[in-house]
C-alpha cells in the first residue's frame, strides 16, 4: 500500500537520528517478534530451535543470538519452499528473484509485500536523502542481462531488452512506483556502448552499478568524448569496491563515488552518507555480526558476515551465513546518525586466496595491488594452487600501457614472494560484462557461474 511506503519512509529517516539505546530496543523487539513468527511459521527454523534446546522465549536482547543456530543458503535452497518459506505466504504475491549464484548456485529468494515497501523507502528515500539528493532526481540503474543471443525474449522490447517493468512495480503496484518513476534500468551484457545512448536521452543525477560496470561506463564515455552526459554520482554495489577504482572513476568523471553492500536475500544492508566514513548498516531492518571460527568477534576484526533479517517474513533469515567477508566499525559517522558502522566488505570467502603459509588473503586485498597498477583496467586474477596466480590483462586499444614488473611487484606484496605470478594479455573480444575477476580454484572447484569472462 501507498501509504505504508509513506509511513516507512517517515520511520526510515527517523531511525537512523535514535539514541543507542533507543536503536537497540527497536532491533531486540522486532528480533523477538520475527523469532516467534519464523517458530511457529517456518520447519526449518523450528526443527533448529529443538533441536538446538531453545525456544524464542530465551533470546531476549541481541547477545542472545550466538544462543542459535546458523542457516545457509544450501539449507534454505533445499527445503525451498515447503520448509524454508512461512506459513500463511502466496508465493505468488510475493516479490520474487535469485540470488546471483557466485556461491554454490543460485536460490529462490521472495520478500513479503511489507517488506518491499521497506526496502523501497530505505533505498530511494533515506539513501538517496544521505548523499544530498532529493528522492525526486533520476537514477539510472545499471544490470546485467547475459549475453545476447539471436533469439529475441518475448517480451522484450525494440532493442531486444528486457522488460523494464521492475519484479517491485509488476509485483506490488503502486506502492512501489512512489519513487521507481524516476528510477531507469539499464541493461548490459559486454560493453558500456549497450547504455550510452540510454545515458544521454535520460541523463541521471545518480547512477548505481557495480564497480566493474561504472569502469566500463567511464571508458566509454572517455573513448567517444561524451562532454555533455556526467552524473552527479555514482553508488557502486554488487561487488567489492576498491580505493584505486574509487579514484579512478572520480577523476574520470569528475563525481564523487560511493559504496553499498546488499544482498538480493534481503536487499539493502549497508551504505555509505556523504562523508564517506564507513558504511550505515540498516540496523533498523537487520542485525549484522562478524563471526570467526564459529564465534562472533568484535569491531575491527574480520570474519564472515552472518545477518539476521527483523521485518522480511515471507522467508525469514536468522543468523544466515552470507559467505562475504567483512569488517565492523566501532566509530561513528560525523554525520550524526547513530545507525552502526560497517567499516569495509573484503569479497566473498570462495574468492580467497591460501597461501603456502595458510594465510589468506581477501579479494579486496588482491584487487586493490592489480587496479592500483597504472594502465590496468578489466582482468582476472586466478589462484591455480597456493604456489601460482595466473593473471590475464584484458585491454583495448586506447588503455595505457602496463609496466608488468610493477603488476608482479604490487603482487608479490601481498601474496608474498614464493607465490609466482604468471601474466598474459589478451584483448576484449566477446568479453561479458560480468564476471569474478578474483577467483581461488581451491574453493571454487565444479562451481563455474559468472567464472568465464568469454562466451
Amino acid at each position: 500500500m501507498l501509504s505504508r511506503v509513506l509511513r516507512y519512509c517517515y520511520e526510515v529517516s527517523r531511525n537512523q537520528w535514535l539514541s543507542a539505546g533507543e536503536l537497540e530496543a527497536l532491533q531486540e523487539t522486532r528480533l523477538r517478534a520475527i523469532l516467534k513468527h519464523a517458530y511457529q511459521n517456518v520447519p526449518l527454523y523450528r526443527s533448529k530451535f529443538d533441536k538446538a534446546g531453545i525456544s524464542p522465549d530465551d533470546i531476549h536482547a541481541l547477545e542472545d543470538l550466538a544462543r542459535i543456530p546458523f542457516v545457509t543458503k544450501t539449507e534454505i535452497r533445499a527445503g525451498f519452499p515447503d520448509q524454508s518459506t512461512a506459513r500463511g505466504y502466496d508465493m505468488n504475491r510475493c516479490v520474487k528473484m535469485p540470488t546471483s549464484g557466485t556461491s554454490g548456485g543460485p536460490m529462490p529468494v521472495v520478500l513479503d509485500k511489507r517488506y518491499w515497501d521497506f526496502v523501497v523507502a530505505n533505498r530511494y528515500y533515506r539513501r538517496t536523502m544521505a548523499l544530498g539528493f532529493s528522492p525526486w532526481d533520476k537514477i539510472m540503474e545499471i544490470e546485467y542481462r547475459g549475453p545476447v543471443h539471436d533469439a529475441t525474449p518475448a517480451n522484450a522490447g525494440e532493442r531486444g531488452e528486457p522488460e523494464k517493468r521492475s519484479r517491485g512495480r509488476a509485483a506490488l503496484g503502486p506502492s512501489a512506483s512512489l519513487f521507481r518513476r524516476w528510477v531507469r534500468k539499464s541493461y548490459i551484457a559486454y560493453g558500456a556502448n549497450e547504455i550510452i545512448e540510454d545515458m544521454v536521452k535520460y541523463r541521471p543525477r545518480i547512477v548505481y552499478a557495480t564497480p566493474s560496470y561504472l569502469r566500463l561506463l567511464a571508458e566509454a564515455l572517455t573513448d567517444q568524448g561524451v562532454e555533455n552526459v556526467r552524473p552527479d554520482a555514482l553508488v557502486a554495489t554488487g561487488e567489492v569496491f576498491d580505493e584505486p577504482t574509487r579514484e579512478f572513476l572520480e577523476d574520470t568523471l569528475g563525481c564523487e563515488a560511493f559504496t553499498s553492500y546488499g544482498i538480493n536475500e534481503v536487499q539493502s544492508i549497508s551504505w555509505e552518507c556523504k562523508r564517506k566514513e564507513g558504511q550505515h548498516i540498516t540496523a533498523d531492518s537487520v542485525v549484522l555480526e562478524v563471526v570467526r571460527d564459529g564465534e562472533t568477534v568484535g569491531p575491527g576484526e574480520e570474519g564472515e558476515l552472518v545477518l539476521t533479517g527483523l521485518i522480511s517474513r515471507a522467508m525469514p533469515l536468522i543468523r544466515y551465513r552470507t559467505g562475504d567477508i567483512g569488517v565492523l566499525d566501532e566509530s561513528k559517522c560525523s554525520c550524526g546518525r547513530t545507525l552502526p558502522l560497517l567499516k569495509s566488505v573484503e569479497g566473498r570467502i570462495v574468492d580467497c586466496f591460501t597461501l603456502p603459509n595458510g594465510r589468506t588473503v581477501t579479494p579486496k586485498t588482491v584487487q586493490t595491488a592489480i587496479q592500483g597498477t597504472a594502465g590496468v583496467s578489466r582482468y582476472q586474477a586466478v589462484q591455480e594452487d597456493e604456489m601460482k596466480v595466473k593473471i590475464e590483462l584484458m585491454r583495448k586499444e586506447s588503455d595505457a600501457e602496463v609496466s608488468i614488473s610493477e603488476l608482479v611487484a604490487r603482487c608479490h606484496d601481498v601474496l608474498g614472494d614464493d607465490v609466482e605470478i604468471e601474466v598474459s594479455v589478451g584483448d576484449r573480444s566477446n568479453l561479458r560484462a560480468k564476471f569474478r575477476p578474483v577467483i581461488s580454484k581451491l574453493t571454487v572447484a565444479g562451481e563455474a557461474r559468472w567464472t568465464i569472462p568469454r562466451g
